[in-house]
């Protein structure tokens, strides 16, 4: 668990993560990601049952009915309900204020529920500053404190702590044993209060020690390598979009050090400032190797923005070779929201350029690639 940005400072905290596996079950390929349960904070846990009014130690046996909502183990302890189980710092749904209204003793309590339900022009606006404060369920109790669910209905008003995959950033030939993570922190600062609040899974991992347990397994994901190594690879990563590209590289350095030919791979990497240049030093030993050959763009380090999209483009003529006449696969990781298609619109203007054709031309182009299992997006929202 190793802060990868250094400068205690820096506002992105992005942490390199190992998971040793030796003596598990557990295995993986290059490419794929690592589920993991978060827990919720044992102290927050705490402070939600004395608020509640529940008895942490208490046991509980669980009956499971026809058509519960949430799968729950049939024993346990009123805190492992709430740090294992239920995700009670998630966020509510609608059908959650209609039914905590049933349990509203104060008039004016419920009347607020209500018009949040019946979204009147009080309600709407209520739910939005909610909403916009980034009120969890936990807050919604705390708000109407009138209205106390017993635990049997808090079971199913409330979804369960669900999964979040994180892209495997090391390759088992060069680790067998371990699995390599890098994850970015997710915190934002509620406006009304100030209160400093951390992502679910990425403030549980920050907060273990060398040597913790943890609930993962591993998962498919949309990369597939190319079967034969001897066919290059492109690649393009903002950010923690860097991790598989890492263990692509891996996989490929391993294979050379085998005696086996591979196929050069090209890595366009972006981010802010090169602070962020994530594992920089492993890199460039890479690129020494003959394996890799890299183009950054960092935002923010000059006057004019430059972008990922802009690199590929300047490399375009060795793009559109590798692509087209060397059977190359290209892929791409990075936020859902804006990096696919800006890349896809980099593309299209290297086989413009290259193959000098016009742009239905070009998009056809990359249709045929998207067919063949040749060009990737492994994207997160």
């Amino acid at each position: 668990n190793n802060v990868l940005t250094g400068d205690a400072k820096y506002d992105r905290d992005i942490r390199h993560y190992e998971f040793k596996i030796e003596g598990t079950n557990v295995s993986y390929k290059t490419g794929e990601s690592l589920a993991i349960w978060p827990r919720n904070p044992e102290d927050k846990v705490l402070e939600f049952c004395q608020m509640m009014g529940f008895d942490p130690a208490q046991n509980l046996r669980v009956l499971p009915l026809d058509g519960a909502r949430n799968w729950c183990p049939t024993e346990l302890s009123v805190r492992q309900l709430f740090s294992h189980v239920l995700d009670i710092f998630g966020k509510p749904n609608r059908k959650f204020y209609q039914t905590l209204a049933l349990f509203a003793k104060d008039e004016g309590e419920k009347k607020q529920l209500q018009s949040i339900v019946e979204n009147s022009k009080e309600g709407a606006a209520l739910y939005r500053d909610l909403t916009q404060d980034f009120y969890h369920h936990a807050d919604v109790l705390k708000k109407f404190a009138s209205a106390r669910p017993p635990i049997e209905h808090l079971l199913q008003m409330m979804p369960v702590l669900k999964p979040r995959s994180y892209s495997i950033a090391s390759s088992p030939l060069m680790h067998p044993d371990k699995i390599q993570l890098c994850v970015v922190l997710v915190d934002w600062t509620v406006e009304t209060t100030k209160e400093l609040r951390l992502g679910e899974c990425t403030g549980y991992m920050r907060q273990q020690k060398p040597g913790a347990q943890i609930m993962c397994a591993v998962r498919s994901s949309a990369i597939v390598l190319p079967k034969e190594p001897e066919k290059p690879v492109i690649m393009a990563g903002m950010g923690t979009g860097l991790a598989p590209w890492r263990a692509v590289t891996q996989e490929r350095v391993m294979q050379k050090r085998k005696g086996i030919d591979v196929g050069k791979c090209m890595l366009f990497f972006g981010a802010r400032y090169k602070q962020e240049w994530l594992y920089r030093e492993e890199f460039e030993k890479y690129e020494k190797e003959g394996v890799l050959q890299m183009h950054t763009a960092f935002s923010r380090e000059q006057a004019r923005k430059i972008y990922v999209q802009h690199r590929i483009v300047e490399a375009g003529p060795d793009v559109a070779e590798r692509m087209l006449n060397q059977g190359g696969h290209f892929y791409v990781c990075g936020s859902a929201r804006q990096v696919p298609e800006d890349i896809y619109t980099a593309m299209k203007e290297v086989m413009m350029a290259n193959q000098r054709c016009g742009e239905e031309d070009a998009e056809a182009i990359l249709s045929n690639l998207k067919m063949e299992g040749r060009y990737t997006v492994e994207a997160w929202s």
